[in-house]
């Protein structure tokens, strides 16, 4: 071989070496960048070594305490209503170098007082900032004499079901402990969740005493905040996403509050047949089925029963659910272009929102997850279901099989006298009393049948 052929086997030679190398990292960068997007390492999909992530992350989790009184059933009666201290726990993790930490509403709802403990068994008094009741989520803060480790907020936009999660919290009295998951899916709570938000859905173990904690990628970034579990034994939890908290915490430190849209109408999804009979050319869009009087959509916003709403300035509306996020996440006052189908002609409707109460709505969610229909007691229906007249109470116009309250033993034309040895004449109070008792705990119930007092419990909703 002479000089010339050599010269072009080596050149030859060293481009194979370069594309080589060249091969060897890109693979390489491909699989960094798998294991960032899907939180696994490149070794047959292995999940990743946790240990890391746990203690990044550790200093930033707090156990809350919220210390309460109530009403001790057993020992109240005739003799006058007797208070006792009760505590429940939860958890949280610190946003801000000045103490902020974000958690859950029903962790600190109806606190007396808060006690904060940190990763360091040290613990602090700390102070309501604000909370929002309608998306379960609130601002707490104490007084620090450390230096805070916050923890750093991910994005729960980028996760995908099949990743890699960690759910952190104090759960059934263990502190700071962690469990393991996967993202499994996106959507509500359960299927008798009446809400419209969707929620991360994990096999990572959630339990009560889990609520508030953070819900984490694998690069130790929140992506929710652990909310609630199917039930015992279901191995299936629930957490906020990240993204929609951020929105509230802004406007938790500012106002201490959150102010949401109201429009006042009453939906329903669509089916094929309705889409058909409405002349639609599929289910997307939201179909009013009522429409309040003396409200935005009532009073002046010219909506009527049978519109279907297909877009929101300009926006398309994928269905009712969808629909009320956007009536719920959008200010009072704001002026909103409705395009709609009426009688199988598009029109345009413009609204003006009002402002939502949140109690009014709570109050709905609690009577609905317990899965009965009530109705203030008068003199005339007391008559009707063999009560005194001057009886009082709420009267169950329906019971929905296998709901709470079904399963604890209510029924149609019971007539609630007490919830939890308080007596009972308005929806509000049932509201009250009902939610004033821990999540996943009985509660006691003294209803009049047929003109006898009864005792029924009813399980509270579990949330983590």
């Amino acid at each position: 071989m002479d000089q010339k052929s050599n010269m072009f086997a080596g050149r030859e030679r060293y481009g194979l070496l370069v594309m080589s190398a060249l091969v060897v990292v890109l693979a390489f960068w491909s699989l960094r960048d798998n294991e960032e997007k899907n939180g696994f390492t490149p070794d047959g999909f292995a999940p990743a070594d946790f240990s890391m992530v746990v203690e990044r992350v550790l200093p930033s989790m707090v156990e809350i305490d919220n210390l309460n009184l109530a009403v001790h059933p057993e020992i109240s009666g005739l003799e006058g209503i007797v208070e006792v201290p009760q505590a429940s726990a939860g958890s949280g993790f610190f946003i801000g170098k000045d103490g902020l930490i974000l958690t859950n509403y029903h962790v600190v709802d109806g606190a007396e007082a808060l006690k904060v403990t940190t990763s360091e068994r040290k613990i602090y008094d700390a102070e309501l900032v604000g909370a929002d009741a309608f998306a379960d989520i609130a601002l707490i803060k104490i007084k620090p004499d450390f230096k805070v480790v916050p923890a750093t907020l991910g994005d729960s936009a980028r996760l995908k079901a099949g990743q890699w999660v960690l759910a952190m919290g104090n759960p059934l009295g263990l502190l700071f402990f962690t469990s393991a998951g996967i993202v499994s899916g996106f959507g509500p709570p359960g299927p008798n969740y009446i809400g419209f938000f969707d929620f991360i859905q994990t096999d990572a173990n959630i339990e009560p005493g889990n609520s508030g904690g953070p819900l984490l990628d694998t690069h130790g970034r929140v992506v929710g905040i652990n909310n609630a579990y199917m039930g015992p034994g279901t191995g299936i939890g629930f957490a906020i996403p990240i993204n929609r908290a951020k929105d509230i915490v802004a406007q938790l430190q500012k106002d201490g509050k959150v102010t949401r849209g109201f429009l006042g109408v009453v939906g329903q999804p669509l089916t094929p047949g309705l889409a058909e009979r409405l002349g639609l050319q599929d289910v997307s869009g939201a179909l009013i089925s009522d429409v309040l009087a003396d409200s935005p959509a009532g009073s002046a916003g010219g909506l009527k029963a049978g519109d279907v709403v297909l877009d929101w300035n300009g926006e398309p509306v994928k269905d009712y659910r969808g629909f009320q996020e956007k009536i719920y996440t959008t200010a009072p006052g704001t002026k909103v272009d409705l395009r709609v189908v009426r009688d199988r002609k598009y029109e345009g409707v413009t609204v003006t929102l009002g402002e939502l109460e949140a109690h009014s709505v709570i109050k709905e969610r609690v009577i609905k997850q317990c899965g009965i229909t009530l109705q203030e007691v008068d003199s005339k229906v007391a008559g009707r279901f063999g009560a005194p007249r001057s009886t009082g109470g709420l009267l169950v116009l329906k019971v929905t099989p296998g709901c709470p309250a079904y399963e604890g033993g209510l029924r149609f034309g019971d007539i609630i006298k007490k919830v939890e040895g308080m007596p009972i004449s308005t929806i509000g109070e049932f509201y009250r009393q009902y939610s004033s008792v821990r999540r996943g705990s009985q509660v006691l119930i003294q209803v009049l049948r047929g003109g006898r007092p009864v005792f029924i419990t009813i399980e509270q909703v579990a949330e983590g």
